[in-house]
């Protein structure tokens, strides 16, 4: 009985190996080793919905790069809450490709995302250039099967003066 449970042992560790290198070709193993061992934890699904978000943005704005970014992240429907924008991607590329043309200094400097099952948000600073004071900006996203499918944005110009000493980031 001994050899027995030594050789299901055996063959849980290999397929685990199996299983963890499978992980990280794919890239789908995070980044951060487990405590001790050194071995990468598998990304949860919230997560990789938070790394596919500000992937997404980041290609898109500060790359440069919005029928790419549509091509990789973005599900078969974009679904727009922003009352400016039509459904779809094709509407995105075109107001991302407007946008970084008329400023082409724009940068989206990302400070903090977070996720909930589905839905994923993004706040950064936005700026279109040096001068610009820039925006305090939320795009919140719903994902179905690891692509966005839906967006949502609140924005809020950061003013001259404040009435305390915090910022909006």
């Amino acid at each position: 009985m001994k050899t027995s449970i030594s050789r299901r042992q055996a063959a849980l560790a290999a397929v685990g190996a199996i299983t963890a290198v499978t992980l990280t070709v794919a890239g789908t193993a995070s980044a951060s080793p487990e405590a001790g061992g050194g071995k990468h934890r598998p990304e949860t699904q919230v997560q990789h919905n938070e790394r596919v978000a500000v992937a997404f943005l980041d290609l898109a704005f500060n790359k440069k790069q919005p029928q790419a970014a549509a091509d990789r992240y973005v599900g078969a429907q974009f679904i727009q809450h922003n009352p400016l924008s039509a459904d779809g991607t094709k509407p995105f590329v075109a107001y991302v490709t407007w946008r970084t043309t008329q400023s082409p200094d724009l940068k989206f400097d990302f400070k903090r995302v977070f996720g909930e099952k589905n839905l994923v948000a993004v706040h950064y600073k936005r700026t279109y250039d040096a001068t610009d004071r820039g925006a305090a900006v939320m795009d919140i996203f719903r994902f179905e099967k690891g692509k966005i499918v839906e967006h949502w944005d609140v924005i809020q110009d950061i003013p001259e003066t404040s009435a305390n000493d915090n910022t909006m980031f």
